[in-house]
């Protein structure tokens, strides 16, 4: 972008004094912002409605259009806020909500939506290296660990292992993966994730559906 050239007036500074900053700031503090992950037109209206009915807030939760697509989402509680990010990922018409907590000096034109918080089921793992080590191991292999399931760890049922990951919005979503064990030995694990709708698995991208993919993988890739 180019740089504009600003005239002597335009260059002076406006000092401002917001006369109620600290209730502004703890607003701010309990403040999600969220866009859809689609380019297509879709209800708004809808979509608030059926997130305040998910969430069941009542008049706890504000939402407000910020404008470029995005919304604030304004809590009463920290407790409330941390709900609402450890228990996606949410959606709308198949349409993948991306969540950010609010940072000092956000706008609607600078916010980046880089991330989305998966829960990552793993099969097929050998019994041996059921364990929080591997889990991490894997996670990382997949994007950012946020946290493991350790109760799935250590549960009677150890069916599969459960990871936390902030997987990158320009990574390919894996369908699984090879892995090699503490003695040399390879074997496949596959990949399952948890309340994810949109995410069309032949060409691994989030938030594309079979309709809107001109570039599908093939079935045996």
């Amino acid at each position: 972008m180019q740089r504009i050239k600003l005239t002597n007036e335009e260059d002076e500074i406006i000092q401002v004094c917001p006369s109620q900053r600290e209730k502004i700031l703890e607003e701010c503090s309990l403040s999600l912002f969220g866009k859809f992950l689609t380019n297509r037109p879709f209800n708004q209206r809808a979509a608030k409605n059926l997130l305040r009915t998910t969430w069941k807030f009542g008049s706890d939760l504000r939402i407000i259009d910020v404008g470029e697509g995005q919304f604030q989402f304004k809590f009463a509680m920290e407790s409330q806020l941390m709900w609402v990010l450890n228990n996606g990922p949410w959606s709308f018409d198949n349409y993948l909500l991306l969540l950010r907590r609010w940072e000092k000096g956000m706008n609607a034109a600078t916010i980046k939506f880089t991330h989305c918080p998966l829960w990552v089921q793993v099969w097929g793992l050998p019994f041996e290296l059921f364990s929080e080590d591997v889990a991490r191991d894997i996670g990382r292999g997949i994007g950012s660990v946020v946290e493991v399931d350790c109760k799935g760890v250590a549960s009677d049922q150890a069916k599969f292992l459960r990871i936390r990951v902030e997987v990158p919005l320009e990574k390919l979503l894996r369908r699984g993966s090879k892995i090699r064990g503490p003695k040399g030995d390879v074997v496949w694990i596959a990949f399952k994730y948890e309340r994810l709708i949109s995410f069309y698995f032949r060409c691994g991208v989030l938030g594309h559906e079979v309709r809107n993919c001109d570039s599908p993988w093939d079935s045996d890739t």
